[in-house]
């Protein structure tokens, strides 16, 4: 696929929080009705269901593209437009998708007012390139794109809260899979129906925003009404993951959060240290080790290089044939991948065992119910926290309470007061 300076992924979840901006939709949408009828498109008008579903396809495509207008003039568009997804996938569980959502990509073409630019296609049973649309130059007849208000957009919340996926490929979008109800599913998702409604209320901001607005590494907006949040399970498995996505903060850049504003105070991250091994010493009911874990050669050197490598030896299934990625270059040179493991085994023995038996992503199913407990036990005691996988980002002020809550829910999973918590604090520049 050619490079291209932004590629911004369709959030089925926006919609026009402006009376005027949701008119100029309504218009937009009968244009097309028009141009589908005079043009032989379609021949029998639609039902008012239909109508209805047609209308909100138009509505969250138009406020993608008033957005995608917000980050760059040749940014373009990642919209789903595959069988498996809209019909059988995850898009099936959305009022936005179906063959309404294909018809309106096609009647925006159709009218010049988007282009085609590329259709996507699966290149393995893991990589797939995306299919891409760009706005024209006639899209300013019918929306307010120049200059676009992002303001006058918002997310409404995700109908799914709860999603399993197949497993994990390159870029981390695995085929979702459908499941039944049950009493446990109603729990999770009402875990994360209170936390939602907790952040939708809280005073979040970014500041340095004006009408231009940044893609993060999710390939999502950056801006503070993307604070909805799901739970997302992996390999099949309830066991496995249950990790948070969704919030805007989850895709930026470290150096960029020092601009994110809660309650009007900057933010503090206050983030476990070492967490995924400290649970594999509970899971091998071995007690907690002093100092720091990753700290096999004892004066910080390797240092990153050993936590790549002993998540990778947590997360693999059977012996690592090669050095995870970016890992080798944090050993000393000429270091052979079989030493090292040697070495980080007789550093951690009594953990070693739990090597090479796939234990990551359960630790990461208990990493999230750790986290989950520490963020709805904030927002009781009026802390907004916003998480960040085995961390959270809360205002200065309520840092220490925050650690301090974090310390209580890992003593109370391991039996252990051994948690590592650092607080740290933006620079002051900003």
């Amino acid at each position: 696929m050619a490079a291209q300076s932004k590629t911004m992924w369709f959030d089925p979840q926006l919609r026009a929080k402006s009376a005027e901006l949701r008119e100029t939709i309504r218009k937009l949408s009968d244009a097309l009705c028009e141009h589908e009828s005079a043009s032989g498109l379609r021949k029998r008008a639609r039902k008012d269901g239909d109508r209805e579903k047609f209308a909100v396809a138009v509505e969250a495509l138009a406020c993608n593209l008033i957005l995608l207008k917000a980050v760059a003039t040749d940014a373009l568009l990642a919209v789903p437009r595959s069988h498996n997804f809209i019909w059988q996938g995850t898009g099936r569980t959305n009022p936005v998708f179906g063959q309404h959502f294909l018809t309106s990509i096609d009647l925006l073409v159709s009218l010049g007012l988007i282009t085609d630019k590329q259709r996507g296609y699966r290149v393995s049973a893991k990589v797939k390139v995306p299919s891409l649309i760009g706005p024209t130059d006639r899209l300013v007849e019918h929306l307010p794109i120049a200059p676009p208000d992002w303001r006058d957009v918002h997310q409404i919340d995700d109908p799914v809260l709860v999603i399993l996926k197949e497993g994990k490929d390159i870029e981390g979008r695995a085929a979702a899979i459908p499941f039944a109800e049950t009493a446990r599913t109603k729990k999770f998702a009402n875990q994360i129906r209170r936390i939602n409604k907790s952040l939708r209320e809280a005073d979040i901001e970014v500041i340095g925003q004006s009408s231009s607005l940044s893609v993060g590494k999710d390939g999502q907006i950056i801006a503070p009404y993307r604070r909805s949040l799901r739970r997302i399970f992996n390999n099949g498995t309830w066991q496995h993951g249950g990790r948070l996505a969704g919030g805007f903060w989850m895709s930026m850049e470290r150096s960029q959060r020092e601009t994110i504003r809660v309650d009007g105070e900057r933010i503090a991250d206050v983030d476990y240290r070492q967490l995924f091994p400290r649970l594999a010493y509970v899971r091998a009911g071995q007690p907690q080790p002093e100092g720091d874990i990753y700290d096999v050669f004892g004066d910080s050197t390797g240092r990153d290089g050993c936590k790549k490598l002993m998540n990778a030896l947590l997360f693999a299934d059977g012996p690592l044939g090669n050095w995870p990625e970016d890992t080798r270059q944090h050993f000393p040179a000429g270091t052979k991948l079989r030493p090292a493991i040697e070495m980080l085994t007789a550093r951690h023995a009594p953990i070693a065992k739990l090597f090479g038996r796939g234990l990551g992503f359960q630790l990461m199913r208990i990493e999230s119910d750790i986290l989950i407990e520490v963020i709805t036990y904030l927002a009781s005691v009026g802390v907004t926290a916003l998480p960040l996988h085995d961390a959270v980002l809360v205002a200065e002020s309520k840092a220490e309470i925050a650690a301090k809550a974090m310390r209580d829910v890992f003593e109370r999973w391991s039996g252990s007061p051994c948690a590592i918590v650092s607080i740290r604090f933006p620079s002051k520049e900003q």
